[in-house]
């Protein structure tokens, strides 16, 4: 190899800044090409920067992993730490706790948005089966929202002793996305937020309970969030309603996020992308409007106590 070719070449690997699994260290970058100038061989190497993105083949192995944790008699798969005060908290499918495809969202979200995310098992250990009959007993047993309150306050209460985390949202998947709203009628001091991706058994008469925002996300052969989810949230509280997100991935089937998605098909992957995206910019937003709230607050006792010196 001649000097021109070795420094392209290194020039192309320091830049690409990317640690080498010894296993895989032929496999690691992008190959280059042999070019013929004069009477020069030159090997060709050169790439484009761009965000980070999951290798369909490698997608389990792309952030890093979290730990499982016990907290009282629940199992809760930790993962991250947080720049601020937040959490989230994630309440999987009905698929249960062991399932990879969800881990790696709770991973995601905690690498790419720093902050601590933690999926309790609310099924302790249990998880539905294929066959449908099964579901549904699962489905009588695991519903029970006094159980579910009771498990959201225990690690509500761990997050904010332990680690100081005040600041809860949560994101729940099918299942999950039913007790998420839930949550943010029934349990609306604790959590200032809630997701629901692809939830299952949404109605006009739950939503229409909402005491905090929600940002929900359907796939294609979901129940239409609109206009029946959005209306009856307009209807019922237009605050609320204002600060509440709604989007559809057309293209996309029920479970895409999480217990079914499907790594090795490109589009899947790229719609993931995106609700990670979409997901980071609705809680940016929140709380920005909370910090916006409260200095306008702070604000505005600063003038009423300034008056009230200046008249005395």
């Amino acid at each position: 190899m001649n000097l021109l070719s070795l420094l392209h070449v290194t020039f192309g690997v320091l830049l690409a800044s990317q640690t080498i699994d010894g296993s895989l260290w032929n496999e690691t970058y992008p190959k280059g090409e042999v070019l013929r100038v004069d009477d020069l061989n030159i090997y060709s190497f050169s790439f484009v920067l761009t965000s980070q993105t999951i290798d369909g083949s490698l997608w389990n192995e792309t952030y890093p992993k979290g730990e499982v944790l016990r907290v009282d008699d629940l199992n809760i798969y930790s993962v991250g730490t947080s720049n601020s005060d937040l959490s989230i908290i994630v309440i999987y499918d009905i698929r249960g706790f062991n399932i990879t495809q969800t881990r790696v969202f709770c991973d995601r979200l905690a690498h790419e948005y720093s902050v601590h995310v933690v999926m309790p098992d609310f099924y302790r250990g249990t998880a539905a089966a294929s066959n449908s009959s099964l579901i549904m007993t699962l489905l009588a047993e695991v519903n029970d929202w006094a159980k579910i309150s009771k498990d959201l306050k225990t690690v509500a209460d761990w997050l904010k002793e332990s680690y100081k985390e005040n600041q809860l949202g949560l994101v729940g998947f099918c299942w999950g996305g039913l007790q998420a709203v839930r949550a943010c009628s029934n349990l609306s001091t604790l959590f200032f937020t809630g997701i629901s991706i692809h939830g299952s058994s949404l109605t006009p008469a739950a939503v229409s309970q909402l005491q905090q925002p929600m940002l929900f996300i359907a796939a294609g052969n979901d129940p239409a969030l609109k206009p029946d989810i959005s209306s009856a949230i307009e209807e019922s509280n237009m605050e609320i309603s204002k600060k509440c997100e709604y989007h559809t991935y057309s293209s996309m089937r029920h479970g895409f996020v999480a217990a079914s998605a499907n790594y090795s098909n490109p589009d899947n992957v790229k719609a993931i992308t995106d609700v990670h995206k979409t997901v980071r910019n609705y809680l940016d937003k929140l709380r920005n409007l909370s910090v916006s709230l409260s200095l306008n607050l702070y604000l505005l006792f600063t003038v009423v106590m300034f008056a009230f010196d200046f008249y005395l």
